[in-house]
């Protein structure tokens, strides 16, 4: 998504809202001049302006990033997924942490185990 569309969506839902440039400009604590920049693409829109202008026009960042709603699977949120997603990678790392730690113990068995049967190879060597 270039820089263009997203200050077309920003516009497009700020008209749809109601609300004026200099309204925003207030809001966002910048000059209208500075606003109309903005939604010209004369500037770009920095993630924080993004969320802070989602914010203030009552939608997500993504409907104004995008130009729609993403859709929500089974009623969960896109941060519902994350979350989810999130848990499972965490469940994930430790199970990678207890298999490593489980190959370097067998790996050390097998370590001691070729030691022991190097012993009885020389045990029995000297005993013929």
């Amino acid at each position: 998504m270039d820089n263009n569309s997203i200050k077309k969506n920003i516009r497009q839902v700020r008209k749809s809202r109601k609300i004026t440039q200099e309204e925003m400009a207030h809001k966002l604590g910048i000059s209208l001049t500075a606003y109309r920049d903005l939604e010209k693409g004369n500037t770009s829109v920095m993630n924080g302006n993004v969320m802070k202008m989602a914010d203030l026009l009552e939608t997500s960042a993504e409907e104004l990033i995008l130009g729609y709603r993403p859709a929500q699977t089974e009623g969960f949120a896109l941060e519902d997924i994350r979350q989810e997603y999130g848990m499972r990678i965490t469940s994930l790392e430790r199970r990678i942490v207890d298999l490593e730690k489980l190959l370097s113990s067998q790996e050390e068995n097998i370590r001691s185990k070729n030691e022991i049967i190097s012993m009885l190879k020389k045990r029995l060597g000297e005993d013929n």
